[in-house]
């Protein structure tokens, strides 16, 4: 069907964003966002991350799953290969039909041995993540975390996912 995250991601959207959230492991929070797994067929799955305002991650990867972002609302920034963080703040503008001029903008692919983060704004922020588990089933991204933790309940959810 697919043969790369990249692949996916256009039958996603092609297919009209089909929304089957698996009843097992489909919600996930940590101590800046909430992650909804939105479908999940086999190795592959679309989460939506819903994050806090005015928060950030720490450097950190997730082996063995290739991923690709897509952004939504608000202000997102991201870094990766312990880079700064991209300054999108010229961007935080309405398109003429309402939508942020960003929405449907997308990050690079992601093999998973890349360390990156993300820097949320004043207003918050939401992305889709596109994910394909080479090793494993899916989980969720945030349980499948190398580097250091977010905070005490990024910690939990982990400890609930194993």
């Amino acid at each position: 069907m697919y043969s790369n995250v990249e692949q996916f991601r256009d039958w996603w959207l092609k297919a009209g964003r089909p929304l089957r959230p698996p009843f097992k492991n489909a919600i996930h929070t940590t101590d800046i966002a909430y992650a909804l797994c939105l479908y999940r067929e086999g190795r592959y799955q679309v989460e939506l991350y819903v994050c806090k305002p005015n928060t950030q991650s720490p450097m950190h990867k997730h082996p063995g799953v290739e991923s690709v972002s897509m952004y939504l609302a608000g202000h997102l920034e991201f870094a990766k290969d312990n880079s700064e963080f991209a300054d999108l703040s010229a961007y935080q503008k309405p398109q003429a039909n309402g939508a942020h001029m960003l929405l449907g903008k997308g990050v690079e692919v992601n093999d998973g041995t890349k360390d990156h983060a993300l820097r949320i704004g004043s207003t918050g922020g939401a992305f889709l993540i596109f994910e394909h588990w080479k090793d494993k089933d899916p989980v969720s991204v945030t349980t499948h975390w190398e580097g250091e933790l977010v905070g005490q309940e990024h910690a939990k959810t982990i400890q609930a996912s194993q």
